[in-house]
């Protein structure tokens, strides 16, 4: 039994080493690939500081497509976020008139419980991808009601 468990042992070991055999899984025509960090934030673009909501986690990946002159209701986002500017030009702004432009290539924290609404501008439609990491069954956007 004892040799059975030392066998079981290094097989488990070797094994996994042998199979990532660099030699035979890297390839020579094909360039490594490159890494890079967009976007690092412990707040939002307009101060908010992150905080995660409690309940079961849920990932949120969307891409959005608006067209020029489109215009989002006020609304807040309860858990954080990021998002990335693919085309078009986007301008936020909170409800106390803090506000942010960004454009092709261009990131930024979203804010997390406060109010506010974005708008494409420019004359070329928008691709945004916002990641967002909540709780499941709960709404990615929330919309604002005015009392």
């Amino acid at each position: 039994m004892r040799h059975f468990l030392l066998f079981a042992l290094t097989a488990g070991i070797a094994l996994p080493m042998a199979a990532c055999n660099a030699k035979r899984e890297t390839s020579t025509s094909v360039e490594p690939v490159i890494i890079e960090n967009i976007l690092t934030s412990t707040k939002s673009w307009n101060g908010d500081s992150y905080k995660y909501p409690r309940g079961k986690a849920q990932l949120t990946l969307q891409r959005i497509t608006a067209q020029p002159g489109f215009k989002t209701p006020l609304h807040y986002h309860a858990q954080p976020g990021i998002a990335y500017v693919v085309t078009g030009d986007l301008s936020c702004t909170t409800i106390d008139g803090k506000a942010l432009t960004v454009g092709p290539g261009e990131s930024f924290a979203t804010p997390q419980n406060t109010v506010h609404h974005c708008e494409v501008v420019g004359k070329e439609s928008a691709v945004i991808f916002v990641a967002s990491s909540g709780v499941k069954g709960e709404k990615v956007t929330i919309p604002y009601q005015t009392k």
